[in-house]
């Protein structure tokens, strides 16, 4: 962990977090063929993952715990491999009143469920889960239905969100339907941009949350993997007209999860950006007096998920607004 805690008031982070603690954490053969970060283990190495696994998710939790976050934590299911990676088959949002010229109307609280692309891991939807959230969430947009018919939206893997302006970023990918996109756009109430970018070896992200994260008046982004200038040109221009501080993101950084960072909040409303020990150590001693001029960074060893699961802070963290 770097500096003390800052007090910097924001409102559009949660400071309440769901965990999915492993159970024998290992390689998602279903889902490695459209992830490029994932790498499969030995034989041997198998059961000594599982166990860095276990220990690593636990010093994540306890870090956060210790820093004022509030977190609840779940065991996932035997049969889930990449159940750890709870920010994709969920998203919640929270109540909002709208005001206009005839009156205001008001939206309440809002749990939206994903369709996923690998079948092991649409197990993660648990009921008993979901049955948790309904009382906190009355308002549900299911678009699971989209699965039978091969569309794919994985929450905020797939959308990059900048919640006080209302913008919704997506790297268009096998898991990312462009179409589906603006469905969740147009129920949710935010403005989509959507672009393509490619890593060093010209393969889609897998997830827009690889290469991109926003929080606490900074983005962080790999403008260098978008190769369309009029697309690198719209990003940077909507990030830059809501008033965030760009911290460009090269190929090898998003390959080392600079860009899988969460910005959250603790329970003194202080801000904290979460990110694993190698996302900091790849971040420039400039980029990080960035960051920290913004938020207090937090960071802890996730390799065994980065490695073996494709997927780094950001992704062990769903956000409970």
């Amino acid at each position: 962990m770097s500096s003390p805690v800052r007090s910097r008031r924001n409102v559009y982070a949660a400071s309440h977090v769901l965990m999915i603690e492993p159970v024998h954490f290992r390689y998602n053969v279903e889902t490695g063929q459209t992830n490029a970060f994932q790498s499969a283990p030995t034989e041997t190495d198998e059961h000594r993952i599982a166990d860095v696994a276990a220990a690593q998710h636990r010093q994540l939790r306890d870090l956060l715990v210790s820093s004022g976050v509030h977190v609840t934590v779940a065991r996932s299911a035997e049969e889930s491999p990449d159940a750890p990676f709870c920010n994709n088959w969920f998203s919640t949002h929270p109540a909002i009143h709208h005001d206009g010229a005839g009156g205001g109307h008001h939206t309440p609280a809002t749990l939206v469920l994903y369709p996923l692309m690998a079948p092991n891991r649409r197990l993660e939807r648990r009921p008993d889960l979901i049955a948790l959230f309904r009382h906190a969430y009355p308002r549900v947009i299911d678009l699971t239905g989209y699965e039978r018919e091969a569309r794919f939206l994985e929450s905020t893997g797939s959308l990059c969100l900048d919640d006080r302006a209302r913008v919704a970023y997506a790297a268009l990918s096998p898991r990312t339907d462009p179409a589906l996109c603006q469905e969740w756009a147009r129920q949710v109430g935010y403005r989509l941009i959507t672009f393509s970018a490619l890593d060093e070896q010209g393969v889609p992200y897998y997830h827009t949350n690889v290469m991109m994260f926003i929080g606490h008046g900074i983005a962080g982004v790999s403008l260098e993997s978008i190769a369309a200038p009029a697309e690198r040109a719209i990003l940077r221009q909507a990030l830059e007209s809501s008033g965030l501080e760009i911290v460009p993101l090269t190929r090898a950084q998003a390959a080392n999860f600079c860009g899988n960072c969460l910005s959250l909040t603790n329970d003194l409303r202080e801000a904290l950006l979460i990110m694993s020990s190698q996302a900091y150590r790849s971040f420039t001693p400039t980029q990080r007096t960035t960051i920290e001029s913004h938020a207090t960074i937090l960071h802890t060893e996730l390799s065994a998920f980065e490695r073996v699961g494709g997927g780094s802070a950001r992704c062990l963290i769903a956000e409970l607004f």
